[in-house]
């Protein structure tokens, strides 16, 4: 993986965006030798890691409030329609095994509204995601940092915090795959991640991920009947865009007293072109963070859908 190294045209940019401030700090950023640049890296990484595993230790036993709200988008990615549900989730713990750091935080949800009405037993709610806690900040535990190339990218101001920007990628991706089942696929593509660190504490503001580079495959199925029927030519889907971002607050806990840093707001674009629903976004909203004590016994045919 080459490492970022702004044009003229992306330093004006960023000039132009952040301040000349900020951009003399990048230049000097990139000026540094090497060496300098790995050992900044790898002390943020290791920073970030330890934060994030004290965020998954203490996000167990939390509730809170998911507001989700799905649009059908337009060409020029304004709302089209749209659909709102509102959930009551926890968190808990789930072992692997009888190691202590064996565990996973797992998301439970129930459906509440649905447009502003009492959901309907059984009803089924938003697409997926339906909750992604588990998965906002996994990648960068100490032990699947491993599995991503980090490169430095300089450093932002950020809600008016100074934070440090650093660039992800998952070795090994490979190139675009689709696997279809029926009339439905799941795209797997590569994306590169970002994210910004306080400079003073290390806690993650924000994560990003794109698209690598757009790419097209073909529908098993036809695109019309055509004068042959089932003969007709499959069209052509194209992958434009598959945008990923989530930002992150501090929320204050009683019993005991801990202060976390957990999502407020996530948000999901994607747009491709020749599929049945072209271009969708899926927002998450969080609120409502409170600590649990009582048990709680999960039954898989009454967590809604996901």
């Amino acid at each position: 993986m080459k490492s970022f190294k702004p044009t003229s045209l992306a330093f004006a940019l960023a000039c132009l965006l952040h301040g000349a401030g900020v951009a003399a700090r990048v230049q000097e950023t990139q000026a540094q030798p090497p060496s300098e640049r790995d050992e900044r890296l790898a002390l943020i990484l290791a920073r970030v890691g330890s934060g994030v595993e004290r965020y998954h230790r203490g996000m167990c036993r939390i509730a809170f409030t998911e507001t989700h709200r799905r649009q059908e988008l337009k060409e020029d990615l304004t709302p089209k329609q749209s659909r709102e549900y509102v959930y009551e989730s926890v968190i808990v713990r789930e072992n692997f095994s009888n190691d202590s750091d064996d565990y996973f935080a797992r998301t439970i949800s129930h459906l509440k509204t649905v447009d502003g009405r009492p959901a309907k037993k059984n009803e089924v709610g938003a697409a997926e995601p339906v909750s992604a806690h588990n998965d906002f900040l996994g990648f960068l535990l100490p032990r699947t940092q491993k599995l991503y190339e980090f490169t430095f990218e300089g450093e932002d101001t950020l809600d008016g915090r100074r934070a440090l920007r650093v660039g992800a990628l998952r070795t090994g991706q490979g190139e675009p795959r689709v696997e279809w089942e029926g009339g439905s696929f799941v795209v797997f593509a590569p994306t590169k991640i970002s994210f910004w660190v306080d400079t003073e504490t290390f806690d993650v503001l924000r994560v990003e991920s794109h698209l690598v580079r757009e790419f097209e495959f073909e529908s098993l199925h036809a695109g019309g009947a055509g004068p042959f029927g089932r003969f007709a030519r499959p069209r052509k889907i194209s992958y434009k865009r598959e945008d990923y971002a989530v930002r992150f607050r501090l929320v204050s806990f009683k019993d005991p007293e801990q202060t976390l840093l957990l999502p407020e707001y996530a948000e999901w674009v994607t747009v491709i072109e020749g599929a049945r629903e072209p271009a969708f976004r899926t927002t998450i909203s969080f609120s409502n963070y409170r600590r649990f004590r009582s048990d709680v016994k999960v039954i898989e045919d009454a967590v809604p859908n996901e």
